[in-house]
């Protein structure tokens, strides 16, 4: 698999796919969160444009995986263990090369999460426990598919 570096000019929504990533240390809500993308590709898609998802337990491996390849969003929870969503979020928002990457914060935060997500730059926040369709239509708006 070749993957698009840091000095390319592909842009985070190309025809030719899109690459999701969750960061996300619960399986049960991976479980939820896939089971959204691929409803999403058969339906909306229609199976014609290719949607990977990919995995990060938490903030670091997603950051070493950002680093790696190109992403067109990413979906992540704010509280998980080794690196958090808030500082995973901080150092997209710092990296040139990741800041113009959407993000999806999903957290069971209270408001104050809900501020300090948004101020350091995630594009949507919903608030955990979060319906199937919600988190469907969010995906949409970000990616852009109609």
């Amino acid at each position: 698999m070749s993957a698009a570096g840091p000095d390319s000019t592909a842009s985070h929504t190309e025809p030719d796919g899109y690459r999701v990533l969750i960061v996300e240390d619960n399986p049960h809500i991976i479980e939820m969160y896939s089971y959204v993308l691929k409803k999403l590709a058969s339906n909306d898609l229609h199976g014609k444009v290719p949607l990977e998802v990919h995995f990060a337990p938490d903030g670091h491996h997603a950051l070493l995986m950002l680093r790696e390849g190109r992403f067109s969003l990413v979906m992540t929870d704010l509280y998980m263990p080794v690196m958090d969503g808030f500082a995973l979020v901080e150092r997209i928002r710092e990296e040139e090369a990741l800041r113009g990457i959407p993000i999806i914060a999903i957290s069971a935060g209270g408001k104050e999460a809900q501020e300090r997500a948004i101020q350091l730059g995630v594009d949507i926040y919903l608030r955990k426990p979060v319906r199937f369709v919600e988190v469907l239509e969010t995906v949409k708006q970000l990616l852009r598919i109609k």
